[in-house]
C-alpha cells in the first residue's frame, strides 16, 4: 500500500508539473504568435510617407519572416494605400480607413533671404499664410505682411497630398496655390531643393523633409519660419519651438491649433487578408513608437 502511495503522489505531482508549463507557454504568445504571415503585402501612395511605412515594414518582418513588403508608387492592385490627402468622404468599396499617424507642414524660407531676421521675429499669422501662399498675382515680389520692411520672396509650391492638405487647413484651393515661373515640382525634395537654390525662395513641406532626422535639425539652406499663434506680431517664448524637430513635435502634440497646418496619415485597406489586417493591428500598437522618430505626430 504505502508503495502504491508513493506512485500516486509522484503521478500527481508530474501532471501538476506539465499543467502549470502549458498556460505559462500560451500567456507567452503574442497576438499574432502561432500564425503563419508570409507572402508579399504591396502599399502605394504618398511619397513622403514612404520611410515610415518601410521602417514598419521591416520591423514586422523581423516578427514574421516570411513576409516581404514592396512598397513603392505605381503598384498595381495594393493591398494598403497610404494617403496624406485630406479625406472629404469615405469609399466603402476602397476598404478601411485608418488613421495612423498625423504630419505636420511648415513654412520654410532660404537661410539667405534678407528678410529672414525679420520674420524669425515676426513669424506667420493666419492672414500671411493666406496672402503669401494664395496670392493669384504670380509677379508679386513682397511680402505685404511687412510693409515697414518690404522682403522679396518667390513662392514655390506644387500639387500634390501635402499641398492638398496645407490648403484645406487654411481654407483655400488647391488651384490657387501660387508657385513662381510656374515650373510643375515632381516631389517635395524637389520642393525643398528649389528652396535652397533660390535665395529668395519660399515653401512649405513636411517635417520628415524639412529636418534632418539624425541631426533633428532643420537641413542646411533653409529656414522655418515660426508661427504668430496669439497674432501679436512677435514670436514669443511660448511660439519658438522650430530649432529642434523633437521640441517641435512635443509643441505640436500639446496646442490645440491648426498652425502650422496638420494633416492625418491614413491607411485605405481590405481586411481580407490576415496578414495586412495584422500588420495595421501592429503599426496602431507596437508600431507607434517609430513615429516620432521620422518626423510624425501621434494620432489623436
Amino acid at each position: 500500500m504505502k508503495s502504491i502511495t508513493l506512485n500516486l503522489r509522484k503521478i500527481a505531482f508530474t501532471t501538476l508539473a506539465m499543467a502549470s508549463i502549458v498556460p505559462s507557454s500560451a500567456s507567452a504568445k503574442g497576438p499574432d504568435e502561432g500564425k503563419k504571415l508570409e507572402g508579399t503585402i504591396n502599399i502605394t501612395g504618398t511619397r513622403f510617407l514612404f520611410p515610415l511605412i518601410e521602417k514598419w515594414g521591416a520591423e514586422f518582418s523581423k516578427l514574421h519572416p516570411g513576409l516581404k513588403f514592396v512598397v513603392k508608387q505605381g503598384v498595381a492592385n495594393p493591398d494598403i494605400n497610404a494617403s496624406a490627402a485630406p479625406l472629404k468622404e469615405k469609399d466603402p468599396a476602397k476598404g478601411n480607413y485608418t488613421i495612423v499617424s498625423r504630419f505636420a507642414i511648415v513654412p520654410i524660407v532660404n537661410i539667405k533671404n534678407p528678410g529672414l531676421e525679420k520674420l524669425q521675429k515676426s513669424g506667420f499669422k493666419a492672414k500671411d499664410f493666406e496672402s503669401i501662399y494664395f496670392s493669384n498675382n504670380t509677379s508679386k515680389d513682397k511680402f505685404a505682411a511687412f510693409g515697414d520692411q518690404p522682403v522679396s520672396f518667390k513662392v514655390y509650391s506644387r500639387s500634390a497630398c501635402t499641398s492638398a492638405t496645407f490648403s484645406s487647413v487654411l481654407g483655400e484651393e488647391l488651384k490657387d496655390l501660387t508657385n513662381a515661373g510656374g515650373k510643375k515640382i515632381a516631389d517635395d525634395h524637389v520642393l525643398l531643393q528649389t528652396v535652397v537654390d533660390d535665395p529668395l525662395g519660399v515653401a512649405y513641406n513636411d517635417l520628415g523633409i524639412v529636418y534632418d532626422l539624425k541631426t533633428r535639425k532643420p537641413k542646411p539652406g533653409i529656414a522655418v519660419v515660426p508661427t504668430d499663434l496669439n497674432g501679436d506680431g512677435l514670436i514669443n517664448k511660448d511660439e519658438s519651438f522650430y530649432a529642434d524637430l523633437d521640441q517641435l513635435i512635443h509643441s505640436l502634440e500639446s496646442i490645440s491649433t491648426n498652425l502650422p497646418p496638420k494633416g492625418d496619415f491614413r491607411l485605405i485597406y481590405k481586411d481580407n487578408r490576415p496578414e495586412v489586417t495584422a500588420f495595421v493591428k501592429w503599426i496602431l500598437t507596437d508600431g507607434q513608437q517609430y513615429v516620432h522618430e521620422y518626423g510624425f505626430l501621434n494620432k489623436k
